[in-house]
């Protein structure tokens, strides 16, 4: 059995499976392809190794080796990388799982993980406002309804067997016989792996991405709950020496079937599928449960006394439904929680079965007959059976069970996710211009849409996608859940007349009624640009001031949702203006819910990658604002992401704890320096942000850029890649402001450019640096947590970016003059951006203070950079026939797809 947490198990499975790799290759391909993959990979590690002098002769071998490939040869090669990032990826995802257990043995808790965080809190934290903050938590964990997961469902069902077999290996002191049956197991999925098509071949539908993001909530968080919560609860008995009840705190939402925003493919009806398909498993998983308990659950009243609540809950089914009671109740005399749980069951599956029938059955809201109505209502029949075990010797005798059950429904209830409906906040424009009948020129005034809230009537129904978006709001209420749906959220909202223009669509409705006290909705403006979120809190305090919005507020218990856009901000200004910017509206919009009474939950639309505001959550949540967080955090995940964080249990079990533990000791123990001295910081980093806006503008706003991004990365062709259902541009428009931030990240880090993670960073940080000194610089980054994120993240992009690289994707550019300009200013600024992040870091290279990413880095790009090499020689003779009005040939066109799939296994990220 392994018990080490060293590399070298690391070590040894990489090289296990790239062995067995090898082997396959030779079987399926021979021995010639597996010699030239090899020859390949040797000239591209040794001119990484290679002294600079040496290195333009090896890039010439390189290149003349893979000018001389055809295409089926050049993809097939470029298969053999892939392959084997994937199968380094499996590797490095099971060891993470092999260190937590290493330190879970070594009773030594890792970063993050309850047991190391909540000891330190009870330090300073009193037990009364540990509880307070418990009692208002609220997390929630979004998947988007954009994945950028380049695999296939079949493949990520191939990957979890693999390293289930991993894990066979290190949990058992294998037998002879036991060895070589692990290894034909390996051998058996590496082949198939092989033998698949990891390259779809059309776009998922929205219904593919619905059962994706089901397939992780049903398979891996589901069966997880409970495992979270009673951690949490046993490292807080054992922080504070006394038992603390976590109330529940823990929620998950999915934009999947609901996001409308640019993706002509999410209908209403759409909506209010996914709405039904979501809790249909969502009842359907419960079920499940209350037939294991039932299993479970054989206590006799001839040996323990049950409670008289538990006797008349029963006796009340019976009287509701006596004509279930002989079929029900026929062999569970004497056992009273089993008798109480078949009526569950029946109840259960009645409303299981109204909502399979409102599936095929389009129309009316829901009827549950003698089902449960709400989760709710199951809930408090589940709470029942715990007091009952929990007052007649059930400690040890079915209540964990029970417990788990109760936890689960308080998550899940009867939606598994809850869905944002998001829609452009130009729909909703449109949609009450037409309800009030403004014609022509005049713009809908604020007084306007008072009336259309204050007056007597709702105005009339608009026959428009704004309406239609709000109605399907309604109808996914009514014919799931209520908590199915509520989240309202208006994409490049700009301000409170756009909430006040929800509300009137939300009156027509019926959502907003505020003379019945309904206010069942959540308006949730999203401010994506540097413009419209330097202007957020200054139009959130006008809203929250309207007498007629403060009416709805108050409907809502004084609560507001303002979501917050990290990619697109990303692409308006680059990351350090980004950053701030985000930053300080966070900080301002803390400052205006206090001065109003207001409970602000800030929606961080993080993405997956750097360049969209990704990284580890934990460390992003310790670098937002002081007081922006007090319990509440809500976050998107995102394709990679949720692949990489709940692949396998264990590791979503350590993202869950991670986060939850960030979000607590960041709310009750901040790290920020006092008032005077972060405002120092602040005023130097907004010098820093204004370099680094100028720099970033200055390239991007060049007029030879979009030809320049065009040609320099594979941006139409990851466009092309059937790896979402929604297209890559909002409307078909070709500018750059109308392309959407994944391709625009996807397409650079292809490209080993990596522009949106740091570039802008070489300028400002050398004005940093210049103007404030290398002491000041220092002391921001040990003192201020948002720097000391922010100035980490720029690290990873500027060590994963490779200029070498991205100079022969440069080549590619039709106008070579240009492109050299262009390409000389992003390389120089790369350079600038690393001497200074290592000048302020202190330490001779980017990822010193991360050794594990950085070795993890040093040993991937050997064989990333040949997939690289590759992909650009492919892209140059696609663009050669293209601009001689050739026909690109099929085979090329699939071997560049192959190639951007491998890229981005091996570099760990698209967009």
């Amino acid at each position: 059995m392994a018990d080490s947490d060293s590399f070298d198990a690391l070590r040894r499975n990489v090289s296990e499976l790239g062995r067995v790799l090898g082997e396959t290759l030779v079987e399926q391909e021979g021995q010639e392809l597996f010699d030239l993959e090899e020859h390949v990979r040797a000239l591209a590690k040794a001119r990484r190794a290679a002294p600079r002098a040496k290195r333009r002769a090896l890039r010439e071998a390189l290149a003349e080796t893979l000018v001389a490939l055809d295409t089926p040869t050049a993809e097939r090669v470029a298969r053999a990388f892939a392959h084997y990032f994937q199968l380094v990826n499996l590797a490095e995802q099971y060891h993470r799982v092999r260190r937590r257990r290493h330190h879970a043995r070594a009773k030594s808790p890792q970063t993050g993980q309850f047991g190391a965080t909540l000891p330190a809190l009870a330090l300073s934290v009193p037990r009364a406002r540990m509880e307070e903050l418990l009692a208002r938590a609220s997390i929630e964990l979004v998947f988007t309804a954009h994945p950028t997961e380049a695999q296939r469902r079949t493949v990520l069902d191939k990957h979890r067997r693999i390293t289930s077999l991993l894990d066979r290996l290190d949990r058992i002191d294998p037998t002879p016989d036991e060895s070589n049956e692990i290894a034909r197991a390996l051998r058996e999925e590496v082949t198939l792996l092989w033998q698949t098509d990891e390259i779809r071949k059309e776009r998922p539908r929205v219904g593919d991405e619905v059962k994706n993001v089901l397939f992780y909530l049903e398979e891996v968080i589901y069966p997880l709950v409970p495992r979270v919560y009673d951690a949490l609860e046993t490292a807080l008995g054992a922080a504070y020496g006394a038992e603390i009840a976590v109330p529940p705190l823990l929620r998950f939402g999915s934009w999947v079937g609901a996001d409308m925003d640019g993706n002509p493919n999410v209908t209403p009806e759409v909506l209010v599928d996914a709405g039904l398909a979501h809790a249909t498993r969502a009842v359907g998983l419960h079920l499940k449960e209350l037939g294991r308990l039932g299993e479970i659950l054989s206590e006799s009243t001839r040996w323990v006394g049950v409670s008289d609540e538990l006797v008349a809950s029963t006796e009340r089914d019976h009287l509701l439904l006596p004509a279930l009671a002989v079929d029900l109740e026929a062999h569970t005399q004497g056992e009273p929680y089993r008798r109480k749980l078949r009526w569950m069951e029946a109840r259960l599956r009645a409303t299981r079965d109204a909502f399979v029938r409102a599936r095929a059955h389009a129309g009316a809201p829901t009827h549950f007959g003698h089902g449960y109505p709400s989760a709710q209502a199951l809930l408090d029949d589940v709470r029942v059976l715990e007091r009952s075990l929990a007052a007649h010797g059930g400690e040890h005798a079915g209540l964990t069970d029970v417990r788990a059950l109760r936890r689960r429904v308080e998550v899940f209830g009867f939606a598994l996710a809850r869905l944002d409906v998001r829609v452009h906040a130009q729909w909703v424009r449109d949609a009450v211009r037409e309800a009030l009948w403004v014609a022509g020129e005049r713009v809908v005034t604020t007084q306007d849409l008072r009336g259309a809230l204050d007056g007597p009537r709702a105005p009339a129904r608009p026959d428009s996608p704004g309406m239609r978006a709000m109605e399907a709001l309604k109808a996914t209420r009514e014919r799931a859940s209520e908590e199915s749906a509520e989240s309202f959220i208006l994409s490049m909202a700009h301000g409170k007349d756009d909430m006040l223009a929800t509300l009137v669509l939300a009156r027509i409705a019926g959502l907003y009624r505020p003379d019945d006290g309904i206010a069942a909705l959540s308006v949730v403006p999203l401010f994506e640009t540097l413009d419209d979120l330097e202007r957020c809190p200054h139009e959130i305090d006008d809203a929250i001031v309207d007498p007629t919005y403060a009416r709805y507020l108050d409907l809502r218990l004084r609560r507001q949702e303002v979501m917050l856009g990290y990619s697109d901000s990303n692409k308006d200004g680059g990351i350090l203006a980004s950053s701030f910017a985000l930053y300080r509206a966070q900080r301002a919009l803390v400052l205006v819910g206090k001065r109003r009474g207001v409970s602000i939950k800030i929606f961080h639309g993080r993405g997956g990658s750097i360049g969209r505001g990704g990284g580890p959550a934990e460390r992003a949540i310790h670098g937002l604002p002081p007081g922006s967080l007090d319990g509440h955090f809500k976050v998107t995940e995102q394709g990679e992401v949720i692949g990489w964080n709940y692949l396998l249990s264990d590791l979503a079990e350590r993202h869950l704890e991670r986060t939850i533990s960030g979000v607590l000791s960041a709310s009750l123990a901040s790290d920020y320096p006092d008032d005077p001295e972060l405002e120092a910081y602040e005023r130097i980093f907004a010098e820093v942000a204004a370099a680094s806006l100028e720099t970033y503008r200055s390239l991007v706003r060049d007029e030879r850029f979009v030809a320049y991004f065009e040609g320099a990365t594979p941006l139409a062709e990851v466009s092309a890649l059937p790896i979402g259902s929604r297209p890559a541009r909002r409307t078909q428009a070709s500018s750059l402001a109308d392309l959407r931030a994944i391709p625009w990240v996807f397409a650079w880090t292809q490209s080993r450019h990596m522009v949106p993670g740091w570039f802008g960073a070489g300028r400002a940080l050398g004005h940093l640096l210049r103007v404030h000194g290398v002491e000041v610089a220092r002391r921001m980054r040990a003192r201020w947590p948002f720097f000391a994120s922010t100035l980490d993240a720029v690290a990873l992009s500027l060590a994963t970016s490779d200029m070498s690289i991205a100079n022969e994707y440069a080549s590619l550019v039709a106008d070579r003059a240009s492109a050299r300009r262009l390409f000389a200013s992003i390389a120089r600024d790369h350079g600038r951006a690393v001497r200074a992040a290592c000048t302020i870091l202190d330490q001779p290279t980017l990822l010193a203070h991360m050794p594990a990413i950085a070795r993890s880095i040093d040993l991937r790009n050997p064989y990333v950079d040949p997939l690289s090499f590759v992909q650009a020689e492919l892209l140059r003779r696609k663009r050669t026939l293209e601009r001689r009005g050739n026909e690109v040939p099929a085979d090329l066109e699939r071997a560049i797809l192959l190639t951007i799939n491998g890229v981005a296994a091996g570099l760990r990220t698209t967009g």
